[in-house]
């Protein structure tokens, strides 16, 4: 989620509301104009600010309390987001007396600032604080004292220089950036029209980077009888991907700044959306079980085909290296070079210069598949964390593999302590930092739920607190590989029977039951909840597996049927390019956004389905022009490195 990114969960929009009576609740986006400031040459800064819920008369109901009180040790507040026009606020502080300028400032309320961006990301910001910090206290106290009668801390996040009428010099990273981007555009131009005209079409390049090659293989069928029985994996691919897209983009309507927060707060917070949200943790481990169950049925039919030595392994290791680093260094180069550019308007500290700053810091843990560890704090392109997570179970999965093939009498212990080990390990977290068993799907920590969130960052992201849906699809393609070639019959154990009777109804009762864990204030640590956090990370995994099972020797029905089609089919080779680039796409998408903004069903929607169609559309221009090419060109030197041999066939 989820799938989910630091510049979406931090953005705000929206200018200071109308005074209003005494005890009311400021909106939770207080931000002066932006224009205006820039037009008058003014510094920018963005911050935040806690209220403390103990200046309100005593039943006044405060929204967006719940999650904050972590964060201000057990004193329930609530936090606002500021953008502050510093000569305004140097105008408004001057008319007030030095008495009334040492009242309003309050820096003394306990407050860990974990949700703000750090500090050390951006070098100018230790000397802005000491310019600016009591100023901005002052005046934004002032502000909530006159209008509401409450006042606050106030922290800031980042300034912006004053603007310069220059154009800011292009950097090294930049620079490579624009030229790799130029490379590539002038390879995919001249390779195709050389393949257009038949000139020096046998050229690697040439084959490599043609268009109309690549074309034709997005649209190529599939070329061996298991890609053929397993087709409809392609189209399952794409269904989950977007719904993926649907929960990100509610993650858009719940930071934009919208004037109806108020109603999507009441959304949040019924039961069937509650349940909703914390079913989405599923999404993930579906492309976990996925990718177990490929992995595995590849393995075993190679199994029989050739021997598995450190050349097969070495050849499938660098093969899937070949297909994710491509695509995911260009984004991860714009990430950390052009992409600050972007910030043209009040919404675009949050989406690109944060980002950039934080790539340019932890980039390392991008390049290193790591980046789903509870280090460091600040994640650069946060929804990436998969890709580290599926690489380091896609490890596992292959050690776990080759260890049963090579002693197959130990198949059944293995896979039995392996289910075992992935039952205990989220449980054991839980228990251990007395964590909700559920994704936490409550409005109010939309704004640093991924970024900070022990939930999130304890079991969501961790490859250990997953291993048991991608085992499941390693257990699955084994059964599968048994039933079709040695013609085992699966209903014949009792424990196959058992699973597949019980699965449906156990997911069913776990899955409407997740909201209860946020209506029934249950202390922790407990056993019961750690054992239904066991069950709820690990249900769905073995649910997808089931379904793959029946799958088998069935004639495909109508949801098989559609998800083999071939627009899915093809739709799903663009899967990997649109699941990396939509992040992209929505920052761009909130950067238009207006302040003041309704966000009703139709708007929505339309969220959804532009999301989702310039994901796609960018991820065909990327399997184009990245993807496929890369593949293509270096494929043959794995094979050539780490050849895979083959078993000669008996006569």
């Amino acid at each position: 989620m989820d799938s989910v990114l630091v510049a979406l969960l931090l953005f705000t929009s929206i200018t200071f509301a109308h005074p209003q009576q005494p005890h009311s609740v400021p909106s939770i986006f207080l931000y002066d104009d932006f224009e205006r400031c820039e037009a008058t040459a003014s510094v920018y800064c963005y911050a935040r600010t806690i209220l403390r819920v103990d200046q309100f008369p005593a039943g006044f109901v405060v929204p967006q309390t719940e999650s904050t009180d972590r964060i201000v040790h057990k004193h329930r507040a609530q936090y606002l987001e500021l953008g502050i026009c510093l000569r305004d606020c140097e105008q408004e502080v001057k008319r007030l007396s030095a008495a009334t300028r040492k009242t309003l400032f309050q820096p003394e309320i306990p407050v860990n600032f974990t949700f703000l961006i750090p500090n050390e990301l951006f070098p100018t910001m230790p000397a802005d604080k000491r310019r600016y910090e009591t100023l901005v206290n002052v005046c934004v106290n002032q502000r909530l004292r006159t209008r509401y009668n409450i006042t606050g801390y106030t922290a800031l996040e980042y300034c912006r220089p004053k603007p310069k009428r220059t154009a800011r010099p292009y950097d090294a990273l930049e620079v490579m950036f624009l030229a790799v981007s130029g490379t590539l555009v002038g390879t995919l131009i001249l390779t195709t029209l050389l393949d257009v005209c038949r000139v020096n079409q046998e050229n690697a390049i040439v084959s490599a980077f043609s268009v109309r090659r690549n074309w034709m293989r997005l649209r190529a069928d599939a070329d061996s009888p298991l890609h053929r029985d397993l087709l409809y994996i392609d189209g399952l691919r794409v269904l989950v991907n977007h719904l993926v897209i649907v929960l990100h983009s509610f993650l858009i309507a719940s930071v934009a700044p919208a004037q109806n927060y108020s109603e999507l707060e009441d959304l949040a917070n019924n039961v069937p959306m509650r349940i909703y949200l914390s079913s989405n943790a599923y999404l993930v481990q579906i492309f976990f079980t996925i990718g177990g169950y490929l992995l595995s049925v590849n393995f075993l039919r190679d199994a029989d085909r050739g021997p598995i030595d450190a050349r097969y392994a070495g050849n499938k290791i660098l093969n899937r290296l070949v297909r994710l680093v491509p695509v995911y260094a260009f984004f991860l180069l714009f990430s950390v070079s052009v992409n600050v550019r972007f910030d043209v308007n009040v919404n675009g500290f949050r989406l690109f210069t944060a980002e950039n700053a934080i790539c340019r810091q932890n980039w390392w843990t991008n390049v290193l598949f790591v980046n789903n560890f509870l280090w460091p704090k600040e994640l650069c392109l946060m929804h990436t964390w998969y890709l580290a997570a599926d690489l380091q179970l896609f490890l596992m999965a292959m050690g776990v593999l080759v260890l049963v093939h090579r002693r197959p009498k130990s198949v059944g212990a293995v896979f039995l302590v392996g289910v075992v080990v992935s039952f205990a390990v989220p449980g054991y977290i839980t228990h251990q930092h007395k964590l909700h068993p559920v994704l936490p799907g409550k409005l109010s920590e939309a704004k640093f739920l991924t970024m900070y969130e022990p939930w999130i960052r304890r079991i969501y992201l961790p490859s250990y607190a997953n291993t048991g849906c991608y085992l499941y699809g390693v257990i699955a393609g084994y059964l599968y590989h048994r039933t079709k070639n040695y013609k085992l019959q699966l209903q014949r154990f009792w424990l196959y029977r058992m699973i597949n009777a019980y699965v449906t109804p156990v997911l069913v009762a776990v899955t409407v039951s997740s909201f209860l864990w946020y209506v029934i204030d249950v202390p922790k640590p407990n056993l019961w909840v750690s054992l239904y956090s066991a069950l709820y990370r690990n249900i769905i995994g073995i649910f997808v597996a089931v379904c793959f099972l029946r799958s088998i020797d069935k004639p495909p029905g109508t949801l098989r049927s559609i998800l083999s089609s071939k627009l899915l089919t093809t739709l799903g080779k663009l899967t990997y390019s649109a699941y990396v680039l939509h992040d992209v796409v929505m920052r761009f998408l909130l950067l238009r956004e207006n302040f003041n903004s309704v966000i009703n069903v139709q708007k929505f929607i339309a969220w959804v389905y532009i999301v989702t169609g310039v994901a796609f559309a960018g991820g065909l221009v990327v399997f184009l022009a990245i993807e496929q090419p890369m593949i293509q060109l270096i494929k043959p030197y794995i094979s050539r490195v780490c050849p895979v041999r083959v078993k000669a066939k008996q006569k």
